[in-house]
């Protein structure tokens, strides 16, 4: 009797996680397979030198100059991070249309994951002008650096980079280097220091400044500054265009922190901070018209703001929408479509849905059966402490499913399951016991405490 025939279903996750695109364009004309990534390589070539050409134009003192080839590129939907970032530094400079920056930081943190190759291309030009003492390079390269852009993170050489721009007065570089001292990276932390720092930013109109110090006040970390306070420099923020502080508003009075609870005005916040490009305000809208919290129910709404946070790079609404369609929630459900959804989630970075993923694709549920694939996700699910991926692969290797029979290796994903809190890891524990002599049994279970040991560790740093 093989294991297949008794062993329970594992379904998929369905449980809640809990800015405007940029939509690549695409021509009309067909490319050859073998023709289709020497072009690519060629476009994206021809994207790095436009880049680094409004680099030097921007730091050079030519910012406007530098906005319309970065414009252009954003606009054209490159998947090049570096225009995305550089044009919002060039609008904040500005103190303006902060929608726009919003937008362009969440697309450029969908696009930055793929490895850094773009910023070391750009590097070399970084550090040229950082050297010179161009502070909009400087703070750059300290962000290449301090967010591991370049392959290595190093907050220390972050905070040298951003001190010698703050110091000269550069009011982003003020703020950024306050939100070091908040966080202890590279410093020791220091709260006062922090909020000194963006007290200079936010003399200067920063609104992500007037933000955090607002932050620091309704964390109490601030004696000399009270509620009020912090209510009126996130209305400044707001009046700047800023959509986080309108988003902080709107979950103060949602959840009555500092401020008496208010459904109504919540909404309203919600709302301006939604359609200034909020993805989080857009995916809290969602929920409160899902399930009629203080307002009447809405499908038509709640799908509405789930697609509009999802088009913005959310993963969290991704994964939603994968429910909704996986279970017909709100919509005629439509497995493929659930299974495009949590894929997209997925590579953002959502894992909750790399286990869906691979039990989709292991049960060819809304995609082709891939369970080569399937074992891809469960193990990349498995790795964080998700033990229905665990038990998953369990099963994949007691059965040979996509992979050798393997009697110990599906025991070490039994017992690891059952260390990770599954109860059904023991039907896996209790059929590969008859399968296997004392010995192999004995290295299945002390890898698997080790595994779980670092797991645990893990969890706790994170």
């Amino acid at each position: 009797m093989t294991l297949r025939r008794f062993w329970p279903a594992f379904g998929l996750t369905v449980l809640l996680s809990i800015s405007q695109a940029f939509a690549a364009t695409s021509g009309d004309q067909t490319v050859s397979p073998d023709a289709a990534p020497a072009a690519e390589k060629s476009v994206e070539a021809k994207i790095r030198e436009e880049t680094a050409q409004a680099l030097k134009t921007w730091f050079e003192g030519d910012a406007a100059g530098a906005e319309k080839i970065f414009a252009r590129l954003t606009k054209d939907g490159c998947k090049n991070p570096v225009p995305y970032q550089a044009l919002a530094l060039i609008l904040s400079d500005r103190h303006e249309r902060y929608d726009e920056v919003a937008a362009l930081y969440s697309r450029h943190k969908v696009l930055s994951g793929g490895g850094g190759a773009d910023y070391r291309a750009a590097l070399g030009i970084i550090k040229k002008y950082a050297d010179k003492g161009s502070p909009q390079a400087l703070v750059l390269l300290a962000r290449v650096t301090g967010w591991g852009l370049n392959g290595s993170i190093n907050f220390y050489r972050s905070m040298l980079l951003l001190r010698r721009a703050a110091d000269g007065g550069y009011d982003q570089a003020q703020r950024e280097l306050g939100l070091l001292y908040e966080d202890g990276s590279g410093v020791e932390k220091n709260p006062r220091r922090a909020a000194e720092l963006y007290r200079r930013a936010a003399n200067q109109g920063d609104a992500f400044a007037m933000k955090y110090l607002a932050v620091l006040a309704l964390n109490g970390s601030l004696k000399e500054m009270n509620v009020k306070d912090a209510i009126v420099l996130l209305e400044r923020a707001d009046a700047a265009g800023l959509p986080e502080a309108r988003l902080i508003l709107a979950q103060l009075y949602h959840k009555g922190v500092a401020v008496k609870k208010n459904a109504h005005r919540a909404l309203e916040w919600y709302t301006k901070a939604a359609e200034s490009g909020s993805a989080e305000a857009m995916n809290a809208l969602a929920h409160i018209y899902e399930d009629g919290e203080g307002v009447k129910k809405s499908p038509e709404l709640a799908l509405k703001w789930y697609r509009e946070a999802a088009a913005c790079g959310s993963h969290e609404a991704l994964f939603r929408l994968g429910v909704l369609y996986y279970t017909g929630t709100l919509v005629k459900a439509d497995h493929a479509e659930a299974f495009r959804c949590f894929k997209e989630a997925a590579d953002y970075g959502n894992i909750a849905a790399w286990y869906n993923v691979g039990f989709l694709l292991k049960t060819g549920d809304g995609v082709k059966q891939d369970l080569k694939e399937a074992k891809t996700w469960f193990e990349r699910a498995a790795g964080t402490g998700s033990s229905r991926a665990q038990l998953n692969l369990g099963v994949m290797y007691a059965n040979g499913e996509g992979v050798k029979e393997d009697f110990e290796e599906a025991r070490f994903w039994f017992e690891l399951a059952k260390l990770c809190g599954n109860p059904d890891a023991a039907q896996g524990i209790e059929y590969t016991t008859k399968k296997m002599d004392a010995a192999a049994i004995d290295r299945a279970q002390r890898r698997a405490d080790t595994v779980y040991k670092r797991l645990k560790k893990r969890m706790i740093r994170e």
